[in-house]
């Protein structure tokens, strides 16, 4: 399977928001409401001030109707974000382990719930501030690639998204050379070098989210 333009240009950020509405929240709903039957399974019952987890695109319908309040994820508070960036600023350190949908998740909060938010401001900045530091890191890792493997462990989604038209463009060209290197090296010394394939790598790019 190959990857297709589409694919390697990636996505934007609304697509991305789209995908992200699928995450669960935890909600304080403020009227009784039965069950919902939705395409995913069943939701609820809801009883105040019982709290209970539902698909963030309903969390945010039942936010503007009034219905319910958001509770923020753990991950979601000036204390943890202030924590993960002063790990991620510390030298040759791993990034730091975030929800796939992190940034876009706290967008859509931000923006349809920022009263339900403690700090909000602060966290907004906090945000920019780990998203930079991390944007940092990844830029040093593509400094880094090589024609077999490039490791990043942790990126969010909408991280990957950013690198992967430069990553698919930079990948192939040093695939290219890579190769034009062992055609060099069997002419110089024939029968000494095996067929290479990369039939093998090939299956598990095509499969990734890259």
């Amino acid at each position: 399977m190959a990857v297709t333009t589409r694919q390697r240009a990636g996505f934007t950020m609304p697509e991305l928001e789209y995908l992200a509405q699928c995450e669960d929240v935890t909600i304080v709903p403020l009227y009784r409401m039965d069950r919902l039957e939705l395409v995913r399974g069943t939701v609820g019952p809801f009883r105040p001030p019982q709290k209970t987890q539902v698909p963030l695109w309903l969390a945010v319908m039942l936010k503007q109707s009034n219905r319910c309040r958001i509770v923020a994820p753990k991950w979601l508070s000036y204390t943890h974000l202030r924590s993960l960036c002063k790990q991620e600023e510390q030298p040759e350190s791993m990034f730091a382990r975030l929800p796939t949908h992190y940034l876009e998740v706290a967008h859509i909060l931000l923006t349809a719930a920022e009263d339900d938010i403690v700090d909000s401001q602060d966290i907004r900045r906090l945000l920019q501030d780990l998203r930079e530091v991390r944007q940092s890191k990844t830029r040093e890792g593509l400094r880094m690639l090589n024609p077999l493997q490039l490791q990043m462990d942790n990126l969010s989604a909408a991280e990957i998204n950013e690198i992967r038209p430069l990553f698919a463009h930079t990948f192939n060209m040093l695939r290219q050379l890579d190769s034009l290197a062992s055609a060099s090296d069997e002419l110089r010394n024939p029968g000494q070098f095996a067929d290479q394939s990369y039939s093998e790598f090939d299956d598990t790019f095509s499969s990734s989210y890259l």
